[in-house]
């Protein structure tokens, strides 16, 4: 039955779009809010059951991480046991409030805040691109079950006014401002969590706010729906929604449940659907991937976009920076630093289709033991770079219900979003610098290492470094033996980590020393010390200028190069970094 209610195109429905955006209102849910750092309902729920479980048994709370899959299935063995709702329960939401807080309102409220509290905002392009609707008047109506302010704050930084909202206890005239046209309209339904009826839980919820009730059914005749990020949990909103079905002309352009994945949809989203059709109304589900993706590619797709609202949305674009050199002197105004833009990022990889949680436990063990020729990303859904037949080396092939490519519309944004994507693409980057050079990749607390392979190290490419680290024109060694502990080696090496900055992302080098065996480091510290005790600005400058030498073929110049690592498979990241190192001018 998925199939069926899903027999329209992700392309025809941003077609839909283009065509009639004046036409569609939106619906949005907490997943929407999700990237921009804000919790779920289910988030929520988790942190109340932790709350509970490590009262009762005296546990540190601290300890106790709701992300750790072993974590969350103590404490719901614990709740079972007491007999409390089950695991996805319709009831768990209110249920944890009341046994957590009772009547008590204000501590309510207080939780909540800390929860949603706007400085934790960290704005996702999904809501930037619909506040430029919003300023456009392609989108004219929002209503939301959320109680974050992530898309006024959005809207407050691309329209540069305040977005009039409409919720519980604050103005009641939502529908005379439909009525009126005074767009743009955006609406709460469960009421502001600043207010003190809270309405979050479901004694509340059935009794909703009619004003609003009212204007979200007088939209429906007049506009078509677009549902994001909500997960049809709440009975009192799937029945508003149904009650709008009752109407003269419901949803006249549409009605369109937008999810990430269709395996993510419960069964009253599908009655809702089934029900819509029957009515006549043109209603569909539609996996578009994530709010953010959904929203850059309907960006995408719209003819007429103004410049000033672009460059609102996409903070992170590179721009092109020149500072002219000073005229030779004695005084030193500018210092080059250590960071290598990088101009362009791969805006693609591939994701992994699986119908079963994934325990990446076991899938690093079996990476560590079948070593798989890809890059990994652990992220939901799991991502990679490299050939999808190495997918099959750690995943049961059983299970793996597909691969499909995956875009990044904005990978400054999804770095700056997430450590795992940041992870994933550290990664990509590193091992594209250093691929094909005579080079091993190393690790050490989180910090990725570029050191000379001791078997390799008479390559030519490596000449400038060895004349940069001798003494009075005579080439000095690269690797050696350690003074005094016969196991134990040395070579120069390259520390190499991905940073974001402004909305920019930077490779930063800094050059080194490695040991091996590593845990013999602490035993080297003399010999390290004295390695770099005489590198003053001048061998300090030319190491830095080698390595960069040695890693893109060039140094300077304004060139940019492109890299890359796995090569001849079927997802290869690329990145293109300039050779020109940052500088960094004095105040004046």
């Amino acid at each position: 039955m998925k199939e069926t209610l899903n027999d329209c195109s992700e392309q025809n429905f941003l077609g839909h779009i283009a065509q009639n955006a004046r036409q569609l209102m939106w619906f949005l849910g907490a997943g929407t809010s999700r990237t921009a750092g804000m919790p779920t309902a289910t988030d929520i729920i988790w942190d109340l059951k932790r709350q509970y479980y490590c009262l009762q048994e005296n546990q540190d709370l601290q300890n106790h991480d709701i992300n750790n899959k072993a974590i969350r299935r103590k404490i719901q063995d614990y709740l079972d046991s007491k007999g409390f709702p089950y695991l996805g329960s319709p009831e768990e939401y209110s249920f944890y409030f009341d046994l957590i807080f009772g009547q008590d309102y204000v501590l309510q409220q207080k939780y909540i805040f800390r929860q949603f509290d706007p400085q934790k905002i960290s704005l996702n392009i999904g809501h930037r691109i619909l506040a430029a609707l919003l300023k456009m008047e392609l989108a004219r109506v929002v209503f939301t079950t959320n109680f974050d302010e992530v898309l006024e704050t959005a809207f407050s930084v691309v329209a540069g006014r305040c977005l009039p909202v409409f919720h519980l206890e604050g103005t009641y005239a939502a529908l005379g401002a439909l009525n009126a046209e005074q767009f743009p309209i955006y609406a709460k339904i469960h009421g502001d969590f600043r207010y003190k009826s809270i309405k979050n839980l479901s004694s509340d919820l059935i009794s909703n706010d009619k004003e609003i009730q009212k204007a979200f059914i007088a939209a429906s005749n007049r506009y078509g729906l677009i549902i994001s990020g909500y997960s049809g949990r709440d009975a009192n909103v799937i029945a508003m929604y149904n009650e709008a079905l009752e109407g003269c002309n419901p949803f006249p352009a549409g009605l369109f449940w937008t999810v990430p994945r269709l395996n993510d949809l419960s069964e009253s989203v599908s009655d809702l659907i089934r029900s819509a059709r029957k009515k006549g109304v043109r209603a569909h589900i539609i996996e578009t991937g994530t709010f953010d993706i959904m929203l850059s590619k309907i960006w995408r797709n719209l003819s007429e976009k103004p410049e000033d609202l672009s460059l609102k949305i996409f903070t992170a674009k590179v721009q092109p920076v020149a500072i002219p050199l000073p005229p030779p002197g004695n005084r030193y105004p500018i210092l080059r630093t250590n960071a290598l833009p990088i101009i362009k990022c791969p805006l693609q990889c591939a994701k992994v289709i699986y119908d079963a949680p994934i325990n990446f436990k076991e899938i690093n063990a079996k990476i560590r033991e079948r070593q798989p020729n890809i890059i990994l990303g652990y992220t939901d859904p799991t991502l990679f770079w490299g050939n999808p037949t190495e997918i099959y080396k750690i995943f049961d092939s059983q299970r793996v219900k597909g691969i499909e490519e995956y875009f990044f519309e904005d990978p400054v944004t999804s770095i700056q979003q997430s450590k795992n994507i940041f992870s994933f693409f550290e990664e990509a980057l590193v091992k594209s610098v250093c691929h094909d050079k005579p080079l091993v990749l190393r690790r050490k607390n989180r910090t990725y290492y570029a050191v000379i392979n001791q078997e390799d190290c008479n390559n030519l490419l490596l000449q400038p470094l060895r004349a940069a680290v001798g003494s009075q024109g005579s080439s000095g060694d690269i690797t050696g033996r350690v003074p005094g502990q016969p196991t134990s080696f040395w070579a120069e090496a390259l520390s190499l980590k991905l940073e974001e900055k402004n909305g920019l992302l930077w490779l930063l080098l800094r050059p080194d020393i490695w040991i091996t065996p590593l845990a013999q480091r602490e035993n080297a510290t003399d010999f390290l010390r004295d390695k770099k005790l005489r590198r003053y600005n001048r061998q300090s400058y030319q190491l830095l200028k080698d390595w960069i030498t040695i890693l893109f073929g060039t140094y300077g110049n304004e060139r940019e190069v492109s890299v890359s690592c796995l090569p001849n498979t079927e997802y290869t990241p690329t990145f293109k970094i300039s050779t020109r190192a940052a500088f960094s001018q004095a105040g004046g």
